[in-house]
């Protein structure tokens, strides 16, 4: 059985691309059909290959994020190397790369040098910091946590306890946003004709990411009204224990959360409760108006709480780890775990793709590569002869896996 054309078909992304940020937004793309040309370094390759947990030596971090893509082992470096990336430049549609400012230039591969070589490219780059401002000029490395860190992602209980990180990995959404990204300009090369500079980068994520509250903080000395029914949400914890286990309780969409989860956990409505009858009561009360909500949940499992308030309007889910979530049958539905067969390792179960196209969905169509395993074949489709290609082997210039 052949797979349908993915919506993607056609177009070429040569990703130098390493790691997470970078491979998560390649990966999706490639999922949907895009020629995805992994250029990696000789001898190593990403450097996710190194970092397990492995099966059968095959890192699991780089299964996750790389299949679908073929892999160039290609020595950018040596001129012979250069001029190969710059052929396949001329044919590609996007170069995507994560490297720090300057790598790139230094290289003579830039978007300044490569735009004259391909009007038509998306040059798609994502760093720690941005384009320009004191982080970026100075050179300055970037990773998830520095960028949770001083983007307002660490959280602390109390000035007696260290910050600790909050939220995702940075790098899962950063990725989100350039794939994003790298559609939007293709999209707007279909009406101009014209590739274009694309860039994000982690620090300017994480600042995004707290959308929800972002305008309140930037405007706080010129709020006039409270939080109203937010205040309750504050109020109430977000987790309970229950007899076996822990439950999540979203106190929203209600004109009073505290009255629909009081009644429906058959504790009479305690937003009648002097203590709690205003929002500013429930902040300052919040002790014991969680511990009566505490003692109640303990009283039953967590599913027969969820089978009990689901009925009644109050919305909640059981808090699973992520081995549990692996067996959630939603997740199953949805198609968030999918098998490939890897030669190496045999088959692996992986994360699936969030986002379906119904009409050109995404496929598995192969396994994540071994480093270089399509050196030769990209070469050959770039019109090298098998004896030039001979040659870009004893020089350096590519490498094939090692048998």
């Amino acid at each position: 059985m052949t797979n349908p054309p993915g919506a993607l078909q056609g177009i070429r992304i040569l990703d130098f691309s390493h790691v997470f940020q970078g491979p998560l937004a390649t990966q999706l793309l490639a999922d949907y059909g895009a020629d995805v040309i992994k250029i990696e370094r000789p001898g190593a390759g990403d450097w996710s290959r190194s970092w397990g947990p492995f099966v059968d030596g095959v890192s699991m971090p780089f299964a996750n994020l790389n299949r679908n893509k073929r892999s160039l082992a290609l020595n950018t470096k040596h001129p012979t190397g250069k001029a190969l990336a710059l052929k396949l430049v001329a044919q590609a549609d996007v170069l995507v790369h994560n490297f720090r400012s300057g790598v790139m230039e230094k290289l003579g591969l830039g978007y300044a040098d490569l735009q004259p070589v391909n009007p038509r490219l998306i040059y798609a780059a994502s760093s720690g910091w941005g384009d320009h401002g004191p982080y970026a000029e100075r050179g300055r490395g970037g990773h998830d946590l520095m960028a949770r860190a001083e983007g307002g992602w660490f959280y602390q209980a109390d000035s007696h306890t260290p910050p600790t990180p909050a939220g995702i990995s940075i790098d899962y959404p950063a990725g989100l946003m350039l794939g994003q990204a790298i559609l939007m300009a293709l999209l707007a090369r279909a009406q101009t004709g014209q590739g274009q500079y694309v860039t994000t980068d982690l620090l300017s994520v994480a600042f995004h990411a707290h959308s929800w509250i972002g305008a309140a903080e930037l405007n706080h000395t010129r709020l006039t009204r409270g939080q109203g029914v937010g205040a309750t949400e504050d109020a109430i914890e977000k987790s309970f224990r229950t007899q076996d286990g822990w439950i999540e309780v979203s106190p929203v969409f209600s004109d009073d959360a505290l009255r629909d989860i009081s009644v429906a956990l058959g504790l009479g409505d305690l937003a009648q409760d002097e203590r709690f009858r205003e929002p500013a009561a429930r902040l300052a009360n919040r002790g014991p108006m969680n511990e009566l909500l505490a003692q109640r949940f303990a009283q039953k499992t967590t599913d027969e709480w969820i089978a009990e308030l689901e009925p009644k309007g109050v919305l909640c889910g059981k808090i699973q780890s992520f081995a549990q979530a692996a067996e959630d049958p939603q997740i199953a539905a949805n198609n968030m775990i999918v098998e490939m067969d890897h030669p190496q390792a045999g088959a692996l179960r992986v994360l699936g793709t969030p986002a379906r196209l119904h009409g050109t969905p995404p496929t598995v169509r192969i396994a994540p590569p071994r480093l270089g395993e399509h050196s030769t074949a990209v070469a050959a489709e770039l019109g090298y002869s098998p004896v030039e290609i001979d040659e870009l082997l004893a020089q350096g210039v590519i490498e094939i896996p090692k048998e």
